[in-house]
């Protein structure tokens, strides 16, 4: 695995205007005269040559310096993973990739880590019976981002609106059915596109979590007396339900269900 580097500098990062401001402030004052060294960059920049040396525990802990400035990046998610992978810590390794992911969902080598992450885990949950197609659909659907979504969406819905009109002011009726067939087409794919987004939105209202725990019993209900109805562990990746005083309603991929202490998982 390899550490990505800061390449064009951090115009991808997320920043909000006060966040750079009390990032300024706390470098100021955790370094007086030093300051102007300890940019993100830098940061950024030592924590990829301590990985490369193999000193994993200090490369995370500058990654995790970046992150705890407010700055949001998928590629310090992703080495941060990369170090927790190395470490042998798979639930804070995939809970980074996710985070990476969420980010960048086209990045094709963080889905192959998660993979590769999620090999090594002790629960392997097979989904409930999904045909071949459906799960590649959902996996690309997956790598296709909610902007670019919504904006082949709005070309095409244009596109068959455009043509309609078009079509009812052409005289000629072979201009007129080639017209229909067009916007027809059209039609079709923004309504192709408009489920997918429904996907989008229906998915991302559905938080994920990540047991961080060696392992954490599931229960039946919000409390330690209800029955266990079955044990996950470290790595394993949950969908979020609800939240009740401490406990999360969690479920598996397979349909499974229960509660588990919010202190043994992790939301990406």
């Amino acid at each position: 695995m390899r550490t990505r580097a800061a390449g064009g500098g951090w115009r991808g990062v997320i920043v909000p205007g006060w966040v750079a401001c009390a990032l300024w402030v706390l470098l100021c004052a955790a370094a007086p005269g030093a300051a102007a060294a300890a940019t993100p960059a830098e940061i950024f920049s030592r924590a990829n040559d301590a990985y490369e040396a193999e000193k994993y525990e200090e490369a995370a802990s500058g990654y995790a310096r970046i992150l705890n400035y407010g700055l949001l990046d998928p590629r310090v998610y992703y080495n941060l993973g990369n170090c927790y992978f190395k470490l042998g810590r798979l639930g804070a390794a995939i809970l980074n990739y996710e985070r990476a992911l969420k980010l960048n969902p086209s990045d094709r080598e963080t889905r192959d880590n998660i993979d590769l992450a999620r090999g090594q885990i002790r629960d392997r949950v097979a989904e409930t019976e999904v045909q071949y197609p459906i799960r590649a659909l959902k996996r690309m659907l997956d790598a296709i981002t909610f902007n670019a979504m919504t904006f082949a969406f709005l070309v095409f819905y244009q596109a068959a609106g455009g043509l309609v009109v078009v079509m009812l002011l052409a005289r000629a009726a072979p201009r007129r059915r080639a017209l229909g067939y067009g916007a027809l087409a059209a039609g079709l794919c923004a309504a192709l596109l408009a489920g997918a987004l429904a996907y989008k939105v229906h998915d991302a209202a559905t938080p994920l979590a990540i047991v961080m725990q060696d392992k954490a019993d599931v229960r039946s209900g919000p409390a330690e007396d209800n029955t266990v109805l079955f044990t996950v562990h470290e790595g394993t990746i949950v969908e979020v339900h609800n939240h009740l005083e401490g406990w999360y309603q969690v479920s598996l991929p397979n349909a499974l269900s229960g509660w588990i202490p919010e202190v043994a998982v992790e939301k990406v």
